[in-house]
């Protein structure tokens, strides 16, 4: 078939072996591919229990069928693994420049990553190529030198993806870095990396990417691209990037710093820049824009900003999860709580201090090894009594974005509620639903909605008239003779229309999804495989995947108790319904969640039923499911 390449690559670090196998065509016709077979391939190797830093929790990458064509936006690579921060099995995203598409054209559609090197080693894939690497000179540096040493050993153009120090120390929200521009493992992915001493994995192909009918998918592709170039504000998006939609920098002084922008293969939009300071040691670097707003919330100046995220990246550390610590460590402190713990001081909030922090924490030293354990590792140091006093945590992990920090947005859509409810717990993943940081008109919602594939009936249950929605009266939601918006029911759709999107490899982002639906994605997915499918086959293998990694969680002993509201979000500044019209108490958040459970099929401890999955021809993981008791606690 055309799109996919066609194997999937294995490489056994302890055993130093290389394995090729053909991809399986009904592992596809199930799971489509990317980010559908990434959690298909995880949940048959991932044992329940294994520890995330066992040589026995396996890396998987996975790139989908777009990925490699001229699709707009189609670079995603998808990744998964057992997350040490919470122990979930987890993934992540990213787009990136060129790894994706250089993967894929080495011949691979996948890759899984087994056992523990004894020294540090990089995995260099070039094609036929495939060699484990001696990566002794790499180990101890950011993920900047790392990847521009790789490049300079291997030329352009080629795809890599490195870890700084923090994922070579084993921080618990260590990232990888893709190109090292892209963001790859909120959780701890890059600290997985580093538990297999895998410092990079570079790639180049040379086979291109192979379309089954060119003429009908170059028409589609065509077509896409024309609506994109009458968009009224594509001007402005490739002149400010995220400054549109979040202009928390002045305009005049960042295109003074910004030196040009740049995009990963494919994408028409584009969301990096590259940035020139005069004053080093950093003076040149890429990034994205909004990268630096977190930062700026802690009262450091633009340039200082951009300074403290620029290292950040570097040592591979999760921005959100950081500067969640240090909140944290600091309200601990004041209240007596780790004297003896070797803080010492209240942490100050200025660039010299938080340097110094980030690396601490990246080498764990000091007090900086504790920070390094993450919000969740805090939380279990310093026992129940501390939690009232840590920022909004879910599953271990910062919340991304909510009533207070570290992106402030006060309407609960279906990002701020899937970072509940998401099995990895909080992400920025928006999944294209028209929540996404801006409140629109309920009457706008239906054309999104049919065009994230949602089916008529259930546009009528997540838009229900006051009638209909009996709870959401009594509790002052929705008055008679009006519509609300409710969002756990949305949320199952956006989770899967993200899921179809992630799968076949394009970017989620507002920008590109817009102009994406389900009958295109099928369309295109058609035309590039040679597999006739329709948009309800597309949108059910979507369903499928989000399920069984819901399953895969399940078994580890996840559930509602882990979909719970923070303390901080109900004690704290709250959430408002998405109209802002109440604001949201526990039991609006509890009846949310009911009804997310009933759009999904799963029990209301939150497990997928077995009926469901079976309906679903996951029968394996029913029958798991109920030989580990989940149904009878149910």
């Amino acid at each position: 078939m055309g799109g996919y390449a066609g194997s999937i690559l294995t490489v056994d670090l302890s055993k130093e072996e290389i394995e090729r196998r053909p991809l399986d065509e009904e592992l596809i016709g199930s799971f489509l591919g990317g980010f559908g077979v990434n959690i298909k391939l995880a949940y048959d190797l991932i044992k329940p229990g294994t520890d995330a830093f066992s040589p026995e929790n396996p890396i998987i990458l996975g790139a989908g069928p777009l990925v490699g064509t001229v699709a707009p936006g189609s670079s995603r690579i998808y990744a998964m693994a057992k997350l040490p921060a919470n122990n979930t099995l987890g993934w992540a995203g990213a787009g990136g420049m060129s790894f994706g598409c250089m993967f894929k054209s080495a011949g691979y559609d996948h890759l899984i990553i087994k056992g523990r090197a004894a020294e540090p080693v990089y995995l260099k894939i070039f094609d036929e190529e495939v060699e484990i690497g001696d990566a002794g000179e790499l180990w101890g540096k950011g993920v900047e030198r790392t990847s521009d040493e790789l490049w300079e050993k291997f030329g352009r153009p080629a795809g890599v993806i490195s870890i700084g120090q923090a994922g070579e120390n084993l921080v618990k929200f260590a990232m990888a870095f893709v190109d090292k521009t892209s963001t790859l493992g909120r959780g701890g992915f890059g600290a997985v990396m580093g538990s297999k001493n895998l410092k990079a994995i570079a790639v180049r192909g040379s086979r291109g990417v192979r379309v089954s009918d060119p003429k009908r998918f170059t028409k589609l592709c065509d077509e896409m691209f024309e609506r994109m170039r009458k968009w009224p504000p594509l001007g402005e998006w490739h002149e400010f990037g995220f400054l549109t939609a979040l202009p928390f920098f002045p305009r005049d002084w960042y295109l003074e710093v910004r030196k040009r922008r740049i995009c990963c293969v494919s994408c028409p939009v584009g969301d990096k820049d590259v940035i020139q300071l005069e004053e080093p040691p950093l003076t040149r670097f890429t990034t994205s824009a909004v990268n630096m707003l977190t930062p700026m919330l802690w009262g450091l100046t633009y340039e200082e900003a951009i300074r403290c995220a620029a290292v950040l990246d570097d040592y591979g550390l999760d921005i959100f999860e950081f500067f969640g610590v240090l909140e944290f460590a600091n309200r601990l402190y004041e209240r007596g709580m780790i004297d003896g713990e070797g803080l010492g001081s209240r942490i100050e909030y200025s660039l010299p201090s938080l340097m110094e922090w980030a690396r601490k924490i990246a080498h764990r030293e000091g007090f900086g090894g504790i920070l390094a354990e993450g919000v969740g590792g805090m939380l279990r140091r310093f026992g129940r009594e501390a939690e009232r006093f840590a920022p909004p945590t879910v599953k271990g992990l910062t919340a991304y974005v909510g009533p207070s920090g570290p992106l402030v947005w006060d309407r609960l859509g279906t990002m701020e509620f899937d970072q509940l409810v998401n099995p990895r717990g909080p992400h920025a993943a928006s999944g294209g639903s028209p929540t996404y940081f801006r409140v629109r008109p309920l009457e706008e919602f239906a054309p999104h909605l049919r065009r994230m594939g949602v089916p008529e009936e259930a546009v009528r249950r997540i838009l229900p008239e006051a009638r209909d929605w009996p709870w959401g009266e009594r509790l002052g939601l929705v008055s008679p003779g009006e519509r609300g918006l409710n969002v756990g029911r949305l949320t199952r759709y956006s989770e899967d229309w993200f899921t179809a999107l992630a799968s076949l490899g394009v970017c989620a982002r507002g920008q590109i999804n817009r102009f994406y639906h389900a009958r295109l994605l099928a369309e295109l997915y058609s035309a590039a495989t040679g597999r006739e499918v329709g948009a309800e086959e597309i949108m059910k293998a979507a369903e499928r995947s989000w399920n069984l990694l819901r399953a895969a969680n399940a078994r580890e002993g996840f559930d509602r108790k882990d979909d719970a509201f923070p303390l901080a979000w109900l004690e704290g500044p709250r959430f408002a319904e998405y109209t802002g019209k109440v604001e949201i108490t526990g039991e609006i958040a509890e009846r949310f969640l009911d009804d997310y459970y009933e759009e999904r099929g799963w029990s209301g401890r939150g497990i997928p039923t077995k009926e469901k999955l079976l309906d679903l021809g996951l029968k394996e993981a029913a029958e798991e499911l109920e030989r580990l008791g989940a149904y009878r606690q149910s």
